[in-house]
């Protein structure tokens, strides 16, 4: 960034921390992996280093803010999802590890932040034109969680089951 470029804006910021926490996961996720391999193989953990930029792997060039869309998938989706995954429909409570998820959960975010302010139908247009499309796409037998091993439904007491997810926090 030179003086004269103009600042970057909240949504460029946002996308620029998710795409690096996406790196950052993956690295992680291939290091966990390493590790599982010796401890079950007896084969030795290499040194992993974390993914370098891939401009394949951004979404329209700019990194992307995964702790935020974990929350804002937490508090905006599945707290509020509690309909009953039945047949070949499936979830997956660590959906950030499947990448066309967090595409999907990014896109569908973004459109949020324009319609969630507006007065009137917004919501009800959000609902019908972003989120069921979405959760249709996410969902299906031939989604991205397809053949994840982690689709398991939680029951809970009560009437209200939100669809599954686990908190992460940055690799130490």
């Amino acid at each position: 960034m030179t003086p004269h470029d103009p600042p970057p804006t909240a949504d460029a910021r946002l996308l620029a921390e998710l795409c690096a926490r996406v790196q950052a996961l993956e690295a992680w996720r291939a290091h966990q992996t390493d590790l599982l391999d010796e401890l079950l193989n007896g084969i030795p953990a290499t040194d992993q280093t974390p993914l370098a930029a891939d401009e394949d792997d951004d979404l329209d060039g700019d990194d992307l803010d995964v702790d935020a869309l974990i929350v804002w998938v937490h508090d905006t989706i599945t707290s509020m999802i509690a309909r009953p995954l039945r047949g070949e429909l499936t979830w997956c409570p660590l959906w950030w590890e499947h990448p066309e998820a967090v595409f999907r959960l990014e896109a569908l975010r973004r459109a949020w932040t324009e319609f969630a302010p507006e007065p009137g139908a917004a919501m009800s247009i959000w609902i019908r034109d972003h989120l069921d499309p979405c959760l249709r796409e996410l969902l299906t037998p031939l989604g991205p969680f397809a053949d994840c091993v982690h689709n398991e439904r939680y029951r809970a007491l009560n009437g209200h089951t939100p669809i599954a997810t686990l908190p992460t926090r940055t690799p130490e």
